[in-house]
């Protein structure tokens, strides 16, 4: 179990030899300033703002992502749900999602949100790992944010992998 968390789940230090391993661009996937649409939205909660939760909101969302150059690269579907209030008023949730790529990769992402904060405009970043697809094992991050405080049916995103070298 070490050996697969370590290859897998830890970044290799700097001065690894399986660091070296990354200056292949065939180990990362590297996709920046990406726009997301809403296509599906459905929620327990009726305000599609995000400026009213309740710790019992749950919502589903599929969105399509396209590239910089507006070409369609994929969907995610995804989910939140709040967990609870934070002493400073603010909600804290945890979005899941699974992002499907039309070149084959699937990527598993998903973390803790401060609601308030993403509502507000400001980035919200997770893990991601690829399960599926050429870049299998490949770890990273996924980032978004909306691009429009008032409808939240819009936002950047970018998605940064790559697939280190086993120990």
């Amino acid at each position: 179990m070490t050996v697969l968390l370590d290859g897998f789940a830890v970044p290799p230090r700097t001065e690894s030899d399986h660091a070296g391993g990354l200056a292949d661009p065939a180990t990362a996937l590297i996709l920046r300033d990406l726009t997301e649409k809403v296509v599906d939205y459905e929620s327990t909660n009726p305000d599609p703002t995000g400026t009213t939760p309740t710790e019992q909101d749950f919502a589903k969302v599929r969105l399509e992502i396209s590239g910089p150059d507006g070409v369609r690269l994929g969907v995610t579907n995804g989910a939140g749900r709040m967990l609870y209030k934070q002493d400073n008023g603010s909600f804290l949730a945890y979005f899941g999602e699974e992002i499907t790529l039309d070149d084959g990769n699937v990527i598993r992402a998903g973390g803790l949100v401060d609601d308030s904060r993403l509502t507000a405009g400001e980035w919200a970043s997770f893990p991601a790992v690829v399960v599926d697809g050429p870049l299998r094992g490949a770890i990273g991050y996924r980032t978004f944010r909306p691009l429009q405080k008032e409808t939240h049916d819009t936002y950047e995103s970018a998605i940064v992998l790559y697939r280190p070298s086993l120990p």
